[in-house]
């Protein structure tokens, strides 16, 4: 039998003899609501296949324990995946959507992994592929989100508002982007975000989008609910899975960020459009 990676959005599916009629994110017609929309998707492929064309790993090094991974040419989505270094062992953060002994090789020589979680589905990629690949470790997913889990298996545990999988690292749920959608907090101060905060054009900005291939934003209301709840923690660095990097005051550039886009979306500026 055959894992299934939809090349669209790069989630594996479940072994299966024929690939699956649809994709977990494919579920027709898109409403207003747009749970799980990402736009078109592809076609299917395998961990074989894709270990068979040509590519590279992009490695960046970002100093402090963290690091960033990215198969060149980009696959799917094309998200930068972190490994977070502890003396108890290794983070995988919104894992690649494939995995060879190339990727993987580079894994075990930054000490491997020890646990593995998401910033929200569209990032859960090969997650079950990998945690089997590293002795089954467990793979996180937050409560609200398990509608699309594509590949269940007995790695997954169940995570709601705060988690702590490893000594210092935190995994804190602020929903906004999907309803599980969350950030993690490592010990020496980094935030992690997934798509949760989003970049932007500005070097020192960042955005918060509810979706963003049509680049709709989130209420005034749940920016202020994402703020609030990541005010009572410490950080100064913040990477986003585009690749976007803000390496100090990170937290006070949150600030700055969600207290413009409330005031526009709130209509204070109106009179000038």
């Amino acid at each position: 039998m055959t894992i299934w990676i939809c090349d669209g959005c790069g989630l594996e599916h479940p072994d299966s003899v024929v690939a699956p009629e649809h994709c977990v994110f494919d579920r027709g017609e898109v409403t207003d609501e747009e749970r799980g929309d990402l736009g078109a998707h592809g076609s299917w492929t395998t961990h074989e296949e894709l270990a068979g064309r040509p590519h590279e790993i992009q490695h960046r090094d970002h100093g402090r324990g963290v690091h960033s991974l990215r198969r060149e040419p980009r696959l799917a989505i094309g998200h930068w995946s972190f490994v977070v270094q502890t003396p108890h062992g290794n983070l995988l953060w919104d894992p690649p959507a494939s995995i060879d002994e190339h990727v993987a090789g580079l894994v075990r020589e930054l000490g491997g992994v020890a646990v593995i979680a998401t910033s929200h589905p569209h990032m859960f990629g090969a997650q079950v592929s990998w945690s089997h690949a590293f002795g089954r470790v467990p793979v996180l997913v937050n409560a609200l989100d398990e509608e699309w889990v594509a590949r269940p298996d007995p790695v997954l545990t169940r995570w709601k508002d705060h988690a702590e999988p490893l000594p210092g690292v935190e995994l804190v749920h602020v929903g906004g982007h999907m309803r599980g959608s969350a950030v993690a907090r490592t010990a020496d101060g980094t935030l992690l975000t997934g798509d949760t905060i989003a970049g932007s054009l500005k070097p020192d900005w960042v955005s918060f989008q509810r979706n963003l291939p049509h680049r709709v934003p989130l209420s005034a209301a749940v920016v202020r609910r994402i703020a609030d709840t990541l005010d009572p923690y410490d950080y100064d660095r913040l990477y986003t899975l585009g690749g976007d990097t803000i390496d100090h005051d990170a937290k006070q550039v949150v600030r700055r960020s969600a207290n413009r886009h409330i005031r526009w979306v709130s209509g204070e500026f109106d009179h000038l459009t």
